[in-house]
Parts: C-alpha cells; structure tokens; sequence
C-alpha cells in the first residue's frame, strides 16, 4: 500500500483543543480577576486603615476639645447674665463675677494654647528652635517658676546631679550633687544655688522653650497630685556610650499615684484620671502628658511613666545629646 486518503474526520475531534484553549483562557483569566481583585481590596483596606484611624481621632479630639470649650464658656455665660439682671449689682458680689470669669478666660487660654500647639505638631508646622542649652540650668528655672505652688502646698522639690564617673567613660560616680535644702522652713522649695554654673555634661542642643513646657507641665503635675508634706525630687544624669550620650531625668513624687490600668491611656489626648482621686486632677485639660510627649518626639528622646498607688509616681525622660 502506497498511502490513503482520508475524505471524512468526526469536527468534535477537531475542535477539541480549541475548546479546551478557551476553557482554559477563560478558566484562568476568571482566576487571575479574582486573585487581583481580592489583594487590591486586602491592599486598599490596608491602605484606608491610617486615614480611618485619624478620622476617628479626629472625631474624638474634635469632641472632647468641644467639650472642654463648651462648660468653660457656659460657666462665663452665666456669670455674664446674672451679673447683668441684677438692678442693683453689689459691687463685691460684681467683683467675684469677674474674678471667675476672669479663672475661667485663663483657662480657655491655656487650652486653646494646647489644642493650638497638638495642631500644629500634626501638620508637621512645628519645627524646633535647636540651641545649645544646659538641662540642669533649664530645671533649676523651671522649678524656681513652681515654687509658689510647691510652698503654697507645703511640698518639697530637690534636683540631685549625677556626675558622670571621671575615672572611665561609661562608669558613673555613686555621689550626687543634692539640692539645698532647709530642713528648718518646712514646706520651702529647695534648688541647686544658682551661683554653681551649669555643669558641661548637661549641654545638649533642644529647643529651650518646648523642653521649659515639657518639665513645666511634668513637675505641676507632680506637685499638684502630691499632698501636703511631700516630696518631688528630680534627678539629672548622663546615660549611654561615648559618641551616644544621653541626658535622662527621672521626675519622683510621693502623691496618690495612678492605677496600673490607666497608665496605657495617660499620654491620650484629653485622657483624665477618675477625677475623684484628687482634687486637682479636674483642673486640668488632660493635653499635658500627650504635649510632652511630642515634645520629647521632636527631640527622638523617650518619655516613661511608673507609678504605684498611694506611694508615687515616677516620670522618666531620655533626651539624646546631638553632637
């Protein structure tokens, strides 16, 4: 036999592997949709996450800086209005009107300071003023600004300094440099003389007015919430390694203290202890710890709080010292 022709084939046998092409096409272009739509939905979700969480941080400070604004205002409202229907106003019972409408004007000042600044610190506009500054000179004004509060109280405010150990680099001497103290005027603020000058190894380059707010707002506050006949005591010292030292100061008290559950929240913003452990923690906005917090931020430093219940509190903060 030569060869044959074939003059008939069954088309299902033709058009098989075209079908079976299509099929597979169609099978794996349905896949790869699939697949695409389902990372770029997981992608987008992880993309959306930062602006859903701002959204409602921004819900929430915009309702709670409404909420401290609003009772201040009602307050002054009310004094404005009972001052004015009275027809014949006494002049001393005038006078406590605008004694309290005067209290509560300081106040909004100070939280529309606060609000002013945590704005700012968002939108990245505050850029700090780097000098050379030395931290212990620093404290020794701030404590100096908190000394009618602390003698009002009759709370006492020591500032010890650990100089660093001359014998090696990374070893620190066991004596302190104690603040002056007067054991016979109780209740008097104590400091370091102002006539010893600043000690080199304190200098550090910082923007000097955010780090005066910063131990301002950490040293009210451990005035305020200790009570008569207590302590607040600072200590500076230098930490770390030739080439990456740091300043750290620990800020101790022997007030009320803080519960170990509201210690993850307490650099939130307008975030308030339960206001019937003090009598003075209403007074506050609850913006200063979360504005001393991004102060130490702007200076890449860290900020750390310890506290026990009925024995005190403990305030730590690192701030790097920039070559």
């Amino acid at each position: 036999m030569l060869g044959y022709l074939r003059v008939s084939h069954p088309w299902f046998e033709v058009t098989k592997p075209s079908r079976q092409l299509v099929f597979d096409l169609i099978l794996g272009t349905g896949l790869m949709v699939g697949a695409v739509g389902a990372i770029g939905w997981f992608l987008s979700g992880l993309a959306m996450e930062p602006v859903r969480e701002s959204y409602q941080r921004l819900k929430q400070f915009t309702a709670d800086a409404s909420h401290e604004l609003r009772s201040p205002i009602a307050v002054i409202q009310t004094n404005v209005q009972v001052a004015l229907a009275d027809p014949n106003p006494n002049p001393q019972i005038q006078q406590q009107h605008l004694q309290v409408i005067e209290r509560l004007t300081r106040r909004l000042g100070r939280l529309v300071d606060d609000l002013l600044f945590l704005a700012r610190q968002d939108s990245g506009i505050v850029q700090p003023q780097w000098m050379s500054i030395g931290l212990d000179a620093l404290l020794n004004e701030v404590i100096e600004e908190q000394q009618s509060l602390a003698s009002d109280k009759g709370v006492q405010i020591s500032l010890n300094l650990v100089k660093p150990n001359s014998a090696g680099a990374t070893g620190y001497s066991a004596t302190a440099l104690p603040a002056s103290t007067d054991s016979r005027l109780p209740g008097q603020v104590s400091m370091v003389s102002q006539a010893v000058p600043p000690e080199p190894w304190t200098t550090l380059q910082a923007d000097r007015d955010q780090l005066a707010r910063l131990f301002t707002n950490l040293i009210s506050n451990a005035v305020q919430h200790t009570p008569s006949a207590g302590t607040v005591g600072l200590v500076l010292q230098r930490v770390g390694r030739p080439g990456n030292y740091s300043l750290q100061v620990a800020i101790s008290d022997t007030g009320i203290g803080i519960p170990p559950e509201a210690l993850p929240h307490l650099f939130d913003r307008f975030y308030r202890v339960d206001p019937a452990r003090s009598q003075n923690s209403s007074t506050g906005s609850g913006l200063g710890l979360a504005i001393a917090k991004a102060i130490v931020e702007n200076h890449q430093g860290q900020i750390q709080i310890d506290s026990t219940v009925n024995l005190g509190t403990t305030v730590t903060v690192v701030l790097p010292q920039k070559e």
